[in-house]
């Protein structure tokens, strides 16, 4: 009965050691130092100093980033409002600080026509007045006229 029932142990576990054995029809490869430096950099967990690191200079990184946006936004918003006290003779192109775009098509005494021709949706506020070289605009057309105190539209470099 012991010789019988050894028959149902002694199958399974010999063929677990059968497949678990390397196969000795295969070169071995030596292991060049490229992977003992992956084996080991897999085997390594970060420590909690590397994630600190780490999270340290991403958070530098991104408050560089808001810092440089910030200024971009002031250096916009400068611009503005510098335009907005030029001249707008008829023909001029003029822009809004929420990225509307057209040209002064009248100008009477305390008021001015403009003839808008798009918007730009897309764009992140005063995008016609950044110091960046500028950029394709998706412009919206919106066709109309708009009479004004001129007070909201600022001399821009937007082709018409």
């Amino acid at each position: 009965m012991f010789i019988r029932n050894l028959s149902f142990i002694a199958i399974p576990l010999l063929l677990v050691a059968c497949t678990a054995t390397p196969n000795q029809n295969v070169p071995a490869q030596p292991m060049t130092s490229q992977d003992t430096h992956v084996e080991h950099t897999q085997k390594t967990p970060k420590t909690p100093k590397t994630v600190l690191a780490e999270a340290k200079a991403a958070q530098d990184e991104a408050t560089h980033e808001q810092a440089k946006m910030a200024q971009e936004t002031q250096s916009r918003d400068a611009k503005f409002e510098h335009n907005l006290t030029l001249d707008k003779p008829v023909g001029t192109a003029v822009c809004t600080w929420q990225n509307s775009v057209g040209y002064v098509q009248k100008v009477e005494q305390d008021r001015i026509q403009i003839a808008v021709k798009g918007r730009a949706t897309t764009a992140t506020h005063g995008a016609f007045f950044s110091s960046q070289p500028p950029t394709k605009q998706d412009i919206t057309e919106q066709e109309g006229n708009v009479w004004t105190d001129g007070s909201d539209w600022a001399v821009c470099d937007h082709p018409l």
